[in-house]
Protein backbone atom coordinates (compact mmCIF):
# COMPACT_ATOMS: atom_id res chain seq x y z
CA UNK A 1 0.00 0.00 0.00
CA UNK A 2 2.96 2.13 0.98
CA UNK A 3 4.18 1.82 -2.31
CA UNK A 4 0.78 2.63 -4.14
CA UNK A 5 0.47 5.74 -3.08
CA UNK A 6 4.30 6.79 -2.90
CA UNK A 7 4.29 5.61 -6.83
CA UNK A 8 0.77 7.41 -7.64
CA UNK A 9 2.51 10.55 -5.55
CA UNK A 10 5.23 10.88 -8.15
CA UNK A 11 2.88 10.10 -11.13
CA UNK A 12 0.82 12.88 -10.02
CA UNK A 13 4.06 15.60 -9.20
CA UNK A 14 5.66 14.49 -12.58
CA UNK A 15 2.47 15.16 -14.54
CA UNK A 16 2.42 18.98 -12.76
CA UNK A 17 5.67 19.20 -13.91
CA UNK A 18 4.89 18.48 -17.24
CA UNK A 19 1.87 20.48 -17.30
CA UNK A 20 3.91 23.50 -15.59
CA UNK A 21 6.77 23.62 -19.32
CA UNK A 22 4.21 21.88 -21.50
CA UNK A 23 3.81 25.19 -24.06
CA UNK A 24 0.04 26.58 -24.37
CA UNK A 25 -1.64 30.28 -24.31
CA UNK A 26 -1.08 32.30 -20.95
CA UNK A 27 -4.22 31.80 -18.95
CA UNK A 28 -5.24 28.58 -19.93
CA UNK A 29 -6.12 25.52 -18.12
CA UNK A 30 -4.14 22.41 -18.88
CA UNK A 31 -5.03 19.25 -17.89
CA UNK A 32 -3.31 15.72 -17.81
CA UNK A 33 -3.22 12.63 -16.08
CA UNK A 34 -6.53 11.36 -17.67
CA UNK A 35 -8.03 14.71 -16.23
CA UNK A 36 -6.80 13.78 -12.69
CA UNK A 37 -4.51 16.94 -12.27
CA UNK A 38 -4.71 20.31 -13.68
CA UNK A 39 -2.01 23.23 -13.73
CA UNK A 40 -3.23 27.25 -14.94
CA UNK A 41 -0.70 30.28 -15.18
CA UNK A 42 -2.61 33.61 -16.34
CA UNK A 43 -1.21 37.06 -15.87
CA UNK A 44 -2.32 39.92 -13.81
CA UNK A 45 -2.85 43.59 -14.26
CA UNK A 46 -0.31 44.68 -11.72
CA UNK A 47 2.21 42.55 -13.84
CA UNK A 48 2.81 39.66 -11.28
CA UNK A 49 1.49 35.78 -12.32
CA UNK A 50 -0.98 34.15 -11.06
CA UNK A 51 -0.20 30.13 -11.08
CA UNK A 52 -2.73 27.50 -9.84
CA UNK A 53 -2.34 23.65 -9.58
CA UNK A 54 -4.65 20.88 -8.06
CA UNK A 55 -6.31 17.44 -8.23
CA UNK A 56 -9.48 17.31 -10.43
CA UNK A 57 -11.32 13.92 -10.82
CA UNK A 58 -11.03 11.34 -8.33
CA UNK A 59 -12.21 8.20 -10.30
CA UNK A 60 -8.93 8.54 -12.59
CA UNK A 61 -6.80 9.05 -9.21
CA UNK A 62 -8.19 5.69 -7.89
CA UNK A 63 -7.29 4.07 -10.97
CA UNK A 64 -3.79 5.14 -10.98
CA UNK A 65 -3.48 3.89 -7.32
CA UNK A 66 -4.65 0.81 -8.09
CA UNK A 67 -2.47 0.58 -11.37
CA UNK A 68 0.63 1.49 -9.21
CA UNK A 69 -0.25 -0.88 -6.25
CA UNK A 70 -0.78 -3.69 -8.45
CA UNK A 71 2.37 -3.46 -10.52
CA UNK A 72 3.84 -2.87 -7.03
CA UNK A 73 2.11 -6.20 -5.51
CA UNK A 74 3.53 -8.40 -8.85
CA UNK A 75 7.36 -6.92 -8.56
CA UNK A 76 6.91 -8.44 -4.73
CA UNK A 77 5.31 -11.95 -5.44
CA UNK A 78 8.16 -11.82 -8.33
CA UNK A 79 11.28 -10.41 -6.52
CA UNK A 80 10.42 -12.92 -3.60
CA UNK A 81 9.68 -16.01 -6.16
CA UNK A 82 13.36 -15.07 -7.08
CA UNK A 83 14.62 -15.30 -3.93
CA UNK A 84 13.25 -18.67 -2.79
CA UNK A 85 15.64 -20.77 -4.81
CA UNK A 86 18.89 -18.98 -3.21
CA UNK A 87 17.29 -19.57 0.20
CA UNK A 88 16.72 -23.10 -0.03
CA UNK A 89 20.60 -23.61 -1.52
CA UNK A 90 21.70 -21.26 1.53
CA UNK A 91 19.99 -23.52 3.67
CA UNK A 92 21.76 -26.91 2.95
CA UNK A 93 24.99 -25.45 4.09
CA UNK A 94 28.48 -26.71 2.42
CA UNK A 95 28.73 -30.41 1.01
CA UNK A 96 28.98 -32.44 3.93
CA UNK A 97 30.06 -36.04 1.72
CA UNK A 98 33.32 -34.36 1.28
CA UNK A 99 36.15 -34.66 3.62
CA UNK A 100 38.17 -31.86 4.65
CA UNK A 101 41.53 -32.71 2.98
CA UNK A 102 40.32 -33.35 -0.62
Amino acid sequence: MKAGVAGTLVVAITAILVLMFSPREPGSRAVGLFGGVYFEGADRADGSWSLGFGLMNWPAWIVVWLVVSGLAFVGDLVSARARRPRRRLAGRGPDSSRSPDQ
